[in-house]
């Protein structure tokens, strides 16, 4: 072991047992006796001493150890405390508890005062500073160094604030510790007094965010709030697969293409009225069904004697549906959107009414036919969520609806109808969307 380690080693030793700070809470700091060049510097070496003490006392959270505290001999080599390195000056802090060391000489030289002064960090294992200061004895000479001493103060306390960051998920949170309004996240560094804290993080539309947090004296603490909105919050805390999630009201339209090519049917424009109860991944509710525009046309031409297709057999058709219906979320992205399968199983009402256009008798008029058929059918959708309320839904299904019948009309040289009966099948897709509201039975 060479020299230096083996009077470093033995330093330490001996402050380890001389260590009055060990105990204290609050920052220990030796403010050492002045060396002095000769003996009529004393009394200016205790004016100096005094006026760094009254600058170290200023700090409630310190404690100043000097030559009364029978340690002088504690820090005597002076020369060998400024050559340590950053380890080996945390090491004296953790044995001996003392956060820092003033001390100097004062030297008398063409009339002039001379000091040198030395601050130590034990606390960070640094020199703070090594510096001469020269020049009258006097005010100016004074506060220069008080200025140094204040300044060393400062940053020995601080090393033992305690600071909290806090963040969230969202961000632009409103932040409250211990019952006051602090500011909005994310809050970087929050100087806080040592013990519990109580934390709460919230924002319009959010589950707040609370919790308890200890602090300790030279700590930073890290808050992360992660919020979630209703939908997330239910989703994330349902304790039953059966419990009511939500209470959901749709309206939209969609186009339903018809196998009415006999009678040149166009698509016609359902307005569709839903209601579900959410229960997990399951949707369970009611669905109405009309025809926009009161009544969908059709039409088919038929030959008179001024012509092939001189005349039409005109169609008004009505369309009214009543559904059970049920639906599965195959996938659920919170908060994203939900792709879901789901059936349908009711009855569906088609009125239709024939009249001519065109050549005709009068009394061919008004023929009509009311057919209510059982319906069971299938859809595809994906919902897209606009808020914590709202949903825009896309879908595609088919429905199997049995059939209809109509009068086929022909007519003879002298305008004598005939009509036969036949059947169209009322299976028919369908393609839209909706716009949906969520009522949410618990709030958070």
């Amino acid at each position: 072991m060479s020299s230096k380690r083996l009077a470093v080693t033995v330093l330490l030793i001996v402050l380890a047992h001389v260590s009055p700070a060990n105990e204290n809470q609050g920052v220990s700091v030796y403010n050492a006796q002045f060396t002095v060049s000769s003996k009529q510097l004393t009394y200016l070496s205790e004016a100096l001493i005094s006026a760094i003490n009254n600058q170290l006392l200023s700090f409630p959270e310190i404690k100043v150890y000097d030559s009364d505290s029978k340690i002088e001999n504690t820090f005597q080599d002076l020369n060998q405390i400024l050559q340590l390195d950053k380890v080996q000056l945390l090491q004296i802090r953790r044995q001996t508890g003392f956060d820092g060391l003033v001390a100097g000489g004062l030297e008398l030289t063409d009339q002039k005062i001379s000091i040198k002064l030395h601050l130590v960090d034990f606390s960070s294992g640094r020199i703070y500073l090594n510096d001469q200061f020269e020049g009258k004895f006097g005010s100016d000479l004074l506060e220069s160094i008080e200025k140094q001493v204040k300044a060393f103060a400062n940053t020995l306390i601080h090393y033992y604030d305690s600071t909290i960051t806090i963040t969230s998920e969202p961000t632009n949170a409103d932040v409250n510790v211990n019952g006051k309004q602090i500011g909005k996240t994310p809050i970087k560094s929050l100087d806080v007094a040592d013990g519990i804290l109580e934390i709460r993080v919230s924002k319009d539309g959010y589950t707040p965010y609370q919790k308890e947090v200890e602090v300790f004296r030279g700590q930073r603490t890290y808050v992360h709030g992660h919020m979630y909105d209703q939908i997330t919050e239910h989703l994330l805390n349902k304790k039953s697969r059966w419990k009511l999630d939500s209470m959901n009201f749709s309206i939209g339209t969609s186009m339903q293409w018809q196998n009415w090519s006999e009678i040149n049917a166009e698509a016609g424009r359902v307005a569709n009225f839903r209601y579900t109860s959410k229960f997990g991944r399951w949707e369970l509710g009611l669905e109405v069904s009309t025809a926009t525009a009161s009544s969908w046309h059709a039409n088919q031409k038929f030959e008179t004697f001024l012509g092939k297709d001189s005349s039409t057999n005109e169609f008004e058709i009505t369309f009214s549906r009543f559904c059970l219906v049920s639906q599965f979320n195959l996938v659920e992205k919170l908060n994203q959107f939900d792709l879901y399968v789901g059936s349908q199983l009711g009855y569906a009402s088609t009125h239709s009414s024939q009249y001519n256009l065109g050549w005709y008798y009068p009394s061919d008029n008004n023929i009509e036919n009311r057919h209510v058929n059982p319906v069971i059918g299938g859809e595809i959708g994906m919902r897209f969520y606009l808020g914590s309320a709202l949903k825009l839904s896309t879908f595609i299904g088919g429905n199997s609806a049995g059939k209809m019948s109509y009068n086929r009309k022909t007519a003879n040289y002298w305008g004598e109808a005939t009509y036969k009966t036949k059947s169209l099948g009322s299976d028919h897709v369908y393609f839209g969307g909706t716009l949906t509201y969520s009522y949410w039975s618990v709030r958070k």
